[in-house]
């Protein structure tokens, strides 16, 4: 008799021993968040062929651009931290010019939980989102994320920034 593993249980005895796996999901109609994964081996076979085009990686150690990607944008933030001020303008304004031209972004840190959730909250907030609302959306597409206080905390100090 054949056994099944569901998603999350696989995912959960990978982390355990220290594996990640290439998941992902769709945040919006141009935006996906996942893990690092994706970025030699997979982004050709499947990220492209979904027509995402571009990917912002949020990992502190440099990747190398993807394969078959036309954009690449490395924002090297520390795990467990946010991005500064500096990067998240830098990310908020490629997405914007990205999604205005209707490309769609991969946007990446280790395991999509909370740095590349972070930029794409901000993202959100200045598109008219409260920072409550923009995480609530991203964790109903991507339930893993966990954005730490520090996280939190720089996402209202960027949505005040937003507002001067």
């Amino acid at each position: 008799m054949a056994s099944y593993i569901n998603r999350k249980d696989l995912t959960t005895i990978m982390a355990k021993h220290g594996s990640l796996l290439f998941e992902y999901s769709q945040i919006t109609p141009n935006i996906y968040v996942g893990t690092n994964m994706c970025c030699q081996t997979h982004f050709k076979k499947v990220l492209v062929k979904k027509g995402i085009s571009a990917d912002i990686s949020l990992e502190q150690e440099r990747v190398d651009k993807p394969f078959g990607v036309s954009y690449y944008c490395w924002l090297p933030t520390k795990d467990h931290t946010p991005p500064d001020r500096k990067q998240l303008l830098i990310g908020v304004q490629l997405l914007t010019s990205l999604i205005s031209h209707k490309e769609k972004a991969y946007v990446h840190c280790q395991r999509g939980h909370g740095r590349a959730p972070t930029l794409v909250a901000a993202y959100l907030i200045s598109q008219g989102k409260s920072v409550e609302d923009a995480i609530d959306l991203i964790k109903k597409k991507r339930p893993s994320i966990h954005l730490e206080k520090n996280q939190i905390l720089a996402l209202k100090r960027f949505g005040k920034f937003l507002k001067r």
